[in-house]
C-alpha cells in the first residue's frame, strides 16, 4: 500500500443545529470587528438573519454582500480597500461555493493588506493568517468549506484564477444541514452533482490515496442513492443531510487529492458565460467519460461495483458506470450542452489553449488535442 498523509487545517463541526455554536467560536469582540461575507439573497433567509443577529449581540459586525456567482477579483479588492483599517478579527462566510471562496480570499487579503494580484505573485505560497475564518455552507456541493483553494474571476482579463494553499484554508467549518433545507430543488441538483464530480475525480486522479478512495466511495454511493430521492421530494431532509455530509467529505478530498480534467475545462466556460460551475461540469461530463473509459477502466469498474451496476467484465462494468452517471444527469434534468450554456463555436476553438492547472493528474490526458476533442463533443452533445 502506498504511503500518504492525512491532515487538514480546518476543524469541521457537522450536524443539524450546530450553527448555534458560532457564537462560542467568535467570543466577545468588543475591541474588534467581525466581517460577514454573504450574497444578498442568502442574507434574506431567516436562518442567516439569525446568525447575523447572534454576531451583532457579541460585538461590531460589518456585512459585505457583493458576492456573485464566479466571485470577482474586483469585489475582493474593493472589500480590502473599504475595510483594511476596520480592525477585523473574524471573517464569517455564509453561502454557496462563491461566497465561501470569496470569504477565503477576503480573509487572506485583509490579513496581509495585499490585493489579489499581489497575493497571486507570492512564492512559494501564502503566509499564515492571523485572523479567524469561519465558513458556513448553505449548499451541498462545493466542499469549499474544507478545501484549500479559492477560485476567482478576473473580469478584466476574462481569466479564472486560483488562490491556493493550506494557509488559505478556513479555521472552522460549521456544516449544519439545516442551512440547506430551503435550497431550491434546481440548485440542490446542480450542487449535488458537484459532489459526484469531486468524488469521482479525486478517485480517478493519480493523486488519490486509500483514504481519499474510501471517502470517494461513500460520496458516490450517497449521491446515487439520495440525489434522485431529493429530486422527487424536495422536502426530504434526510437526503439533504446525507448530501451535506458527502459534500463535506469531498472538501477533505479536494484538500488531499485533486480533481481531473473536467474542472480545468470548466474554468474557461465559467469565465466566458458566467454560468454555474457545476452546470459547466454537467455539460463536459458525458464527453469526458467517453474519453476517459479506455484510460481508467479498472477504477470505473470499481465505481460500478459501489453502486451495483457491475457487468460480466471489467470493460462492461466501466461502461455501465459511465452510462449510469449520464442517466443520473438525465434523471435530475441536468443535461446542458455547451451551446445551451451560451458557448459559441469560436470559443470552443480557443478554450483548449486557455486551460491551465495540473492536467497530468488525469490519467486520460496525453496532449492538448484531448482537450479540444472533449470541448467539441460537449458543444455538439456527442457523449457516450
Amino acid at each position: 500500500m502506498a504511503s500518504f498523509d492525512i491532515a487538514t487545517r480546518t476543524k469541521a463541526i457537522f450536524g443539524e443545529g450546530r450553527r448555534a455554536e458560532l457564537g462560542g467560536l467568535i467570543g466577545e469582540t468588543a475591541d474588534s470587528t467581525t466581517l460577514v461575507v454573504a450574497s444578498a439573497s442568502a442574507l434574506k433567509r431567516d436562518m442567516t438573519q439569525s446568525i447575523v443577529a447572534t454576531l451583532q449581540a457579541q460585538g461590531p459586525v460589518v456585512i459585505w454582500d457583493k458576492v456573485q456567482p464566479n466571485p470577482r477579483v474586483s469585489d475582493i479588492d474593493a472589500c480590502l480597500e473599504a475595510h483594511k483599517d476596520s480592525g477585523i478579527s473574524h471573517i464569517v462566510g455564509i453561502g454557496g461555493g462563491s461566497a465561501l471562496d470569496q470569504a477565503k480570499a477576503t480573509a487572506m487579503a485583509l490579513d496581509t493588506g495585499l490585493t489579489i494580484a499581489e497575493l497571486l505573485k507570492l512564492k512559494p505560497g501564502l503566509p499564515v493568517r492571523r485572523n479567524t475564518l469561519i465558513l458556513m455552507p448553505t449548499t451541498s456541493g462545493t466542499g469549499a468549506e474544507l478545501s484549500y483553494g479559492a477560485i476567482l474571476t478576473d473580469t478584466v482579463s476574462g481569466e479564472k484564477l486560483g488562490l491556493r494553499g493550506a494557509n488559505q484554508a478556513a479555521d472552522y467549518a460549521i456544516v449544519d444541514p439545516e442551512l440547506t433545507y430551503s435550497l431550491p430543488r434546481s440548485e440542490a441538483m446542480v450542487t449535488g452533482f458537484d459532489v459526484l464530480t469531486h468524488a469521482l475525480e479525486t478517485f480517478i486522479s493519480t493523486a488519490a490515496t486509500p483514504y481519499t478512495t474510501d471517502l470517494s466511495r461513500g460520496a458516490v454511493e450517497r449521491v446515487f442513492k439520495h440525489l434522485p430521492v431529493l429530486f422527487d421530494d424536495g422536502n426530504n431532509n434526510e437526503a439533504r443531510a446525507e448530501l451535506s455530509y458527502a459534500s463535506m467529505m469531498m472538501g477533505i478530498n479536494l484538500a488531499l487529492s485533486t480533481t481531473c480534467m473536467p474542472h480545468r475545462l470548466q474554468y474557461p466556460i465559467g469565465a466566458e458565460t458566467d454560468t454555474a460551475h457545476a452546470a459547466g461540469l454537467a455539460a463536459i461530463y458525458p464527453a469526458w467519460l467517453k474519453h476517459l473509459l479506455p484510460h481508467a477502466e479498472e477504477k470505473l469498474a470499481q465505481c460500478a461495483d459501489w453502486i451495483g451496476v457491475g457487468g460480466r467484465s471489467q470493460a462492461e462494468s466501466a461502461h455501465n458506470f459511465a452510462r449510469a452517471t449520464v442517466e443520473l444527469l438525465e434523471r435530475i434534468e441536468l443535461t446542458p450542452t455547451l451551446q445551451e450554456l451560451g458557448v459559441t463555436e469560436e470559443a470552443v476553438g480557443r478554450f483548449a489553449s486557455e486551460v491551465s492547472g495540473k492536467l497530468e493528474t488525469d490519467p486520460s490526458f496525453k496532449a492538448r488535442d484531448d482537450l479540444a476533442k472533449i470541448y467539441q463533443d460537449a458543444w455538439s452533445g456527442a457523449g457516450l
